[in-house]
């Protein structure tokens, strides 16, 4: 049910937003700034944002058309468990997605903006495994509190990550209530760090050793992928 009423959230937030989107683009497309605007073009809103990172919202200050301010944050959690008797190994996934961001808009044309700057990363994935069954070696009998149980987690390497993106649309509207805009780029979140615990007979895989191999395997993974979707609305 929590999946289903997402997907209805995520259809109808992508269905309205397309519309703001598409009228957006038509009014931009014949609108040139006059000399008010650009001298007295501040602007103050609030946006409600589906991304990579999770679902957020951003408080948004319009300096002028050219450059917006955004502060912004996001959280998703995701928790799975799976206990079957009739395997030998059961476990639980958690996925946790949070950021706090601040960020900044230059628009190199009217629809068209880079943005840069710093996200406070807190995601963390972790993964934890445990025997349902016990287990028989040789002529002895291995209870599942006796094989133990083995813990894994990822953080980002950094917390405080370097951001710089590309998007299409407007942050905060410049002569309209609703606007919307699309934003791809990259958080560069550095080479991922690794907790590795076991207990019982797995200890010696939550070795120091072990941790090191997982660490290196994964360091390839150093930008975080960033897509935004946005949907603002200006009070001033």
């Amino acid at each position: 049910m929590k999946q289903l009423n997402l997907l209805l959230f995520i259809s109808v937030f992508g269905l309205f937003s397309v519309q703001i989107f598409a009228q957006e683009l038509q009014e931009e497309s014949t609108y040139a700034y006059s000399e008010d605007e650009i001298q007295q073009g501040f602007g103050l809103g609030l946006g409600a944002k589906l991304s990579t990172f999770g679902p957020g919202a951003e408080i948004i200050a319009a300096i002028n058309p050219t450059f917006q301010l955004r502060l912004g944050g996001t959280y998703f959690n995701y928790t799975y468990t799976h206990e079957d008797e009739n395997i030998d190994v059961n476990g639980s996934a958690d996925a946790n997605l949070s950021s706090v961001s601040l960020l900044l808009n230059f628009h190199l044309a009217r629809v068209f903006f880079l943005s840069g700057g710093i996200i406070y990363n807190m995601n963390e994935i972790a993964l934890n495994g445990y025997p349902n069954k016990s287990i028989t070696i040789g002529d002895m009998e291995v209870q599942p509190e006796q094989i133990g149980s083995l813990d894994f987690k990822v953080k980002p390497g950094s917390s405080l990550t370097p951001y710089i993106g590309i998007g299409l649309g407007r942050s905060l509207s410049k002569n309209k209530v609703v606007s919307f805009a699309v934003e791809a780029g990259a958080a560069f979140h550095g080479k991922p760090k690794v907790e590795l615990n076991a207990t019982g007979m797995l200890e010696p895989t939550g070795s120091e050793e072990q941790r090191q191999i997982l660490e290196d395997n994964l360091s390839s993974f150093s930008i975080y992928p960033m897509l935004n979707f946005q949907l603002s609305f200006r009070f001033l």
